[in-house]
C-alpha cells in the first residue's frame, strides 16, 4: 500500500509541477546568457567583453539574465528575458538599448 501511495506521489509532481520534469534547465541557462549577450553587444555597438553576466532565473516558460553593460566608463544594469519552448527565443530587452546606446 505504502508503495502504490508512493508512487501516485511521484506521479502527481511530474504532472502537477512540470518545471520539475524539464531536463534540461542547465542547457537554457547557458544558451540564454549566450544569445542574450550576444544580442545586447550587437544592439548598443559594444564589445562582447563590455557585457558582463550579473545572474540568471529560470522560471517554467522564461529565462531571465541580467547584465551589466560598461560604456564610456558607466555602468548600465540590462535585463533580457527569453522565453522557452520549443527554442529559445528573446521577449525583451529592458532598458530598450537605443536609450542606452544615446546616452
Amino acid at each position: 500500500m505504502r508503495k502504490i501511495l508512493v508512487s501516485l506521489a511521484a506521479m502527481f509532481a511530474v504532472v502537477a509541477f512540470p518545471s520539475f520534469a524539464r531536463a534540461d534547465e542547465v542547457g537554457d541557462r547557458s544558451a540564454a546568457i549566450q544569445l542574450c549577450r550576444a544580442e545586447i553587444a550587437a544592439q548598443a555597438g559594444a564589445s562582447a567583453e563590455s557585457v558582463r553576466f550579473d545572474q540568471v532565473r529560470v522560471r517554467l516558460r522564461v529565462v531571465r539574465v541580467d547584465f551589466d553593460l560598461w560604456r564610456n566608463g558607466q555602468l548600465e544594469n540590462v535585463r533580457c528575458e527569453v522565453t522557452r519552448g520549443s527554442e529559445l527565443q528573446i521577449a525583451s530587452i529592458t532598458p530598450s538599448l537605443q536609450a542606452v546606446a544615446a546616452r
